[in-house]
């Protein structure tokens, strides 16, 4: 009875290390997923910043005073 109930606690101990070990792959999962979002996050920030740039830069009263500055640039040589 002994041996059954020694055998028994030490199959339970391995089984329950086996989950543990399960556990923290899961957590390290989650961990590297939250790095990789954050790093996402501020990517599109950064592709949200250019694209902006790139809006003000091809606006039409940027474009008009940039063809005036040319133009005028143009007549004084």
């Amino acid at each position: 009875m002994a041996r059954k109930l020694i055998f028994s606690i030490i199959l339970l101990s391995f089984a329950f290390l086996e989950l543990l070990t399960v556990r923290q792959g899961q957590i390290n999962t989650v961990h590297e997923m939250a790095q990789l979002h954050q790093a996402i996050d501020s990517h599109n920030e950064t592709i949200h910043s250019l694209s902006v740039d790139i809006e003000t830069i091809c606006s039409p009263i940027h474009l008009q005073q940039a063809i005036v500055s040319a133009e005028v640039g143009h007549e004084n040589n």
